[in-house]
C-alpha cells in the first residue's frame, strides 16, 4: 500500500509596516500601489521567479494527467473545435477568386465567418471537419 505524501506548502507573505503578515496570493491593488519601490520590486521578482515554476509544473500536470493520473481540481474537457479539412487546392483557389486573397490567410473558419459575414457560409461548410479538442482546465 502507498503512503501518501504529503507536501507542506508555504505561501509567500509580506509583512507591512503595522506588522502584519499577509500572503501575496490576498494582496489587492491598494496594496501594490502603498508598497515602497523596493518591496513592490521584491514582489515583482518572486512572481517572476513562481512564474517560471508555474510553467515547469504544469508541463508535468499536463503529463501525467495525459498518463491517466487524475485530480481533484484540474481535469481534462473536451471543447468544440471546428476546422478546414487537409489542404484542399481547390478550395483555397475557389475562395481567393470569390473574396480575394484575404480568404485564405485566414485559418478558422469562425475568423473566416466574421471577416466576410454569413455569405460565406455556403462556400465555407463543406470544407468544415467539425470534432473536438481535448484540453485541461482547473475548476
Amino acid at each position: 500500500m502507498d503512503e501518501l505524501q504529503v507536501i507542506d506548502t508555504h505561501v509567500a507573505t509580506i509583512v507591512t509596516t503595522d506588522g502584519e503578515v499577509v500572503p501575496v496570493t490576498q494582496l489587492t491593488v491598494k496594496d501594490f500601489e502603498n508598497m515602497d519601490d523596493r518591496t513592490l520590486e521584491e514582489v515583482n521578482y518572486l512572481f517572476k521567479i513562481a512564474d517560471k515554476a508555474k510553467k515547469v509544473a504544469k508541463k508535468e500536470i499536463d503529463k501525467r494527467l495525459e498518463d491517466g493520473h487524475t485530480f481533484s481540481r484540474y481535469v481534462h474537457k473536451n471543447r468544440k473545435s471546428d476546422e478546414f479539412d487537409a489542404d484542399n487546392n481547390d478550395f483555397k483557389a475557389q475562395m481567393i477568386y470569390k473574396y480575394g486573397y484575404d480568404a485564405v490567410l485566414v485559418k478558422s473558419p469562425a475568423k473566416l465567418k466574421e471577416k466576410f459575414g454569413d455569405v460565406i457560409n455556403g462556400d465555407v461548410e463543406p470544407h468544415i471537419v467539425h470534432g473536438t479538442k481535448p484540453y485541461a482546465t482547473w475548476e
